[in-house]
């Protein structure tokens, strides 16, 4: 669906995929400046966010299926946003075992990006659509 209108698909997966990069170097910055001690090299970072967009992803699905017609409600999508964001922090906890008011910081830092990029997907001229 992405390319039969032929409207801006490469533009689309080019913004998706800033977002997405952009997420991973705050998220970076985010483990420094809360001073983590555990896998804080690239490798770790770049798995770490990709296991919080897996999550992310599989929790928001079922909201991108449904048959609104028009999107889901608001509410729905703050409580998978509030949903998210809080496993998300459990993860980040857990794998570089900041704590969780650290962890809950960089939450606050990368989940915006990942909100945009997760819209930029689901949307009517994204690629899960």
């Amino acid at each position: 669906m992405i390319f039969q209108d032929g409207t801006g698909g490469i533009q689309i997966i080019i913004i998706t995929l800033v977002l997405i990069l952009g997420s991973i170097l705050i998220f970076k910055i985010g483990l420094v400046v809360t001073k983590a001690q555990e896998k804080t090299n690239m490798k770790w970072v770049a798995a770490s966010f990709g296991i919080q967009f897996g999550i992310i992803l599989f929790i928001s699905l079922p909201l991108s299926m449904s048959s609104f017609e028009e999107g889901p409600p608001g509410g729905i999508i703050v409580l998978v946003i509030i949903f998210s964001a809080l496993i998300v922090t459990n993860v980040i906890n857990i794998i570089h075992k900041i704590g969780i008011k650290r962890s809950f910081v960089i939450t606050l830092m990368i989940i915006a990006p990942i909100s945009f990029a997760m819209a930029i997907l689901f949307s009517g001229g994204g690629v899960l659509r």
